[in-house]
């Protein structure tokens, strides 16, 4: 798999995690931002330009991520949410005791608390995990708390190297995030590096 990036850096570190906050975490914790398709990437970058700010050039990033490397998809759109996902929401909301939802869904203890932790005090308060998901795509700002919540509980259990979530600039296509302190991430590597010009053309 093939994965976009546009940066001023050709690298994978997650160095701009740790200076400021994004839509699916908070400052201070590497990340690294990325797409499914270079115009993806090109939409994110456009969306916080004015249209007397784009710059002359932009550098596209093509990172190879073997098929190999774990990913955690958050949010499958056009998809029915998996049973696992509803059920531990459900059971969330009816008062289920982490040791009974970690035996029931097949996942760890720590895992489950550490879910409820981050649900319960972080974000709203939802009855299932549809509704949420929901909310969030229909109020991407006024939401962004859920979804920093949602990141930084992926990004802190360490569990898989990559997350899939939707682009809210254009909710068919998939933005991915690389955990860089996973051990996997060492797997994914800059491929090539290329300078385009802007059109002149995409804010007028």
């Amino acid at each position: 798999m093939h994965l976009w990036r546009i940066s001023k850096y050709a690298d994978l570190t997650g160095r701009g995690g740790l200076l400021v906050e994004g839509r699916w975490h908070r400052k201070g914790i590497p990340v690294v931002y990325c797409s499914d398709h270079p115009s993806t990437s090109l939409l994110e970058v456009l969306v916080h330009f004015e249209p007397d700010q784009i710059p002359p050039s932009f550098q596209l990033i093509k990172i190879h991520c073997p098929d190999e490397v774990s990913i955690f998809n958050q949010i499958e759109r056009g998809q029915e949410l998996s049973r696992g996902e509803k059920e531990l929401w459900e059971l969330i909301a009816a008062g289920t005791s982490a040791e009974v939802l970690a035996d029931q869904l097949g996942t760890s203890l720590k895992t489950v608390e550490a879910y409820i932790k981050s649900t319960q005090d972080k974000t709203p308060a939802v009855s299932d995990l549809s509704t949420a998901l929901s909310e969030l795509m229909q109020k991407p700002i006024e939401n962004k708390q859920l979804s920093q919540s949602i990141g930084m509980n992926w990004l802190e259990n360490s569990h898989y190297c990559l997350m899939r979530v939707p682009s809210f600039v254009m909710p068919a296509a998939n933005n991915y995030l690389v955990n860089p302190r996973h051990p996997q991430a060492a797997e994914i590597v800059v491929e090539d590096v290329i300078s385009y010009p802007f059109d002149s053309r995409l804010l007028k």
